[in-house]
């Protein structure tokens, strides 16, 4: 198994690709669309649900090469995390931040309740 890549950027149609530090760096300052890091925000209840491209990757497992890129979290009133999940596709991360706002919409009770930090791949 090759070193594992750190840097991720995204094309034009929101696929991840390895980068060098000085392309992600370009890309993270906002050198493309000004939008281009969210994937969804929303504040329902009082509660605020984002998901963001990461751009490093935060797979910790020696034995995967899937880049985690992708992060959803809700915060409280009080800004404290109350729900984590990242993913390593644009989709995934949709797919997530829909999963989240249902579990807001539910008064963040049910599938979610004891898995505060979770990936999904």
């Amino acid at each position: 198994m090759g070193m594992k890549k750190i840097y991720y950027k995204l094309d034009e149609n929101k696929n991840v690709l390895p980068s060098s530090l000085e392309e992600w760096s370009k890309f993270i300052k906002g050198e493309y669309p000004s939008n281009h890091m969210h994937v969804a925000n929303e504040n329902i209840n009082g509660k605020c649900i984002s998901t963001i491209f990461l751009g490093i990757c935060h797979n910790f497992n020696p034995n995967s090469n899937i880049s985690i890129v992708f992060e959803t979290m809700v915060f409280d009133e009080g800004n404290h995390s109350i729900y984590q999940n990242r993913y390593s596709t644009w989709k995934k991360a949709e797919d997530g931040h829909k999963e989240a706002v249902d579990w807001v919409n539910r008064g963040c009770i049910g599938e979610f309740e004891d898995k505060k930090s979770q990936t999904q791949r």
